[in-house]
């Protein structure tokens, strides 16, 4: 034994070995307190905002967008879907007869208009052809009066307005699937009085003309 050893005291060694023994010995861990709660049923325990989260399916979830994307896929496109579901339901009897009125109110537009601005030159003919048929004297003269273009004008304006709506309606009406064959029709009857009331406003631009007309009193 060195004189370094021998000059330790007992009590100092045996604060060594007990410093020694305390290090070698892992820190015991406190137990958690037992807790004393009935086992929680149905959630009644759990945290304020807890909220339970079933686990992902990753197939499942591609296969949920898949089926949704097909469904919503006609949805995008609701104009044309809907015109094309609605002209296959239109009839097709309707369809027909409505194009061909169509057509039919075109050359019925452009004679109206060309008979209404060659109205003043054929009202002073018109007039005594009805006289002859009557057995009548007809008129000798014709002056039309200065609103007579103005007449024109309107008259052959509501020809061109009158088929394009009976042309505007049609096709709506045909594209909504429902009968559209009496809008033609209209049209052409509303031209016609158009045409009559013209006239009848040309012929009373001139007083003495529109005299010569009515039927001489016994």
């Amino acid at each position: 034994m060195s004189q370094h050893e021998a000059a330790r005291t007992p009590d100092e060694s045996g604060d060594a070995a007990a410093m020694h023994a305390e290090a070698a010995t892992p820190p015991t861990v406190p137990s958690p307190p037992r807790d004393e709660r009935p086992r929680p049923q149905y959630g009644e325990y759990a945290p304020e905002g807890w909220t339970w989260t079933p686990p992902v399916d990753e197939r499942a979830a591609a296969s949920a967008a898949a089926a949704a994307a097909a469904v919503a896929a006609p949805v995008a496109a609701p104009g044309s879907t809907a015109v094309g579901s609605a002209a296959t339901r239109a009839h097709p009897i309707d369809r027909m007869w409505t194009i061909t009125l169509l057509v039919f109110g075109v050359f019925g537009a452009l004679y109206n208009s060309l008979a209404l601005f060659q109205l003043p030159t054929t009202a002073l003919e018109s007039a005594k052809l009805s006289a002859s048929m009557l057995g009548i004297d007809g008129p000798a003269d014709f002056t039309p009066g200065p609103a007579v273009p103005v007449f024109i004008f309107v008259g052959i304006a509501l020809q061109v307005a009158l088929w394009l709506g009976a042309l505007l309606w049609s096709r709506a009406r045909m594209r909504a699937g429902r009968m559209a064959w009496w809008i033609p029709l209209v049209a052409g009857v509303a031209a016609f009085i158009v045409v009559v009331i013209v006239g009848m406003l040309v012929f009373a631009s001139d007083p003495a003309f529109l005299q010569s007309l009515a039927p001489a009193q016994p």
